[in-house]
């Protein structure tokens, strides 16, 4: 059992080390996103939104909230966003075979 302080400091030490590790992902997933395309060819050649996107998403959610040390954070991502905005773009638009 740690006592006061060292309890805090190991605390700490595994958030940063794990905040860390996110950051170096989020800068490979972006680096990919960045060279290659927003958008791909769906199971029936449909244009879909590139699968980074939601996996970059949900690792800064992930970041924002190792960085959020205790204070409240909301319990999840925004509903809506980029991704799912682009989807009903191309649902509207009537794009998307029936």
């Amino acid at each position: 059992m740690a006592v006061g302080g060292l309890a805090v400091t190991v605390r700490e030490g595994v958030l940063g080390a794990q905040a860390d590790r996110v950051m170096a992902e989020i800068e490979r997933m972006q680096e990919e996103l960045d060279g290659g395309p927003l958008t791909v060819p769906g199971s029936k050649g449909q244009p879909t939104p590139n699968r980074l996107l939601g996996e970059l998403r949900a690792h800064r959610w992930l970041l924002a909230r190792l960085l959020a040390d205790g204070s409240p954070v909301a319990p999840g991502p925004p509903v809506a966003d980029a991704v799912d905005a682009l989807r009903r773009e191309w649902e509207d638009s009537g794009a998307l075979p029936a």
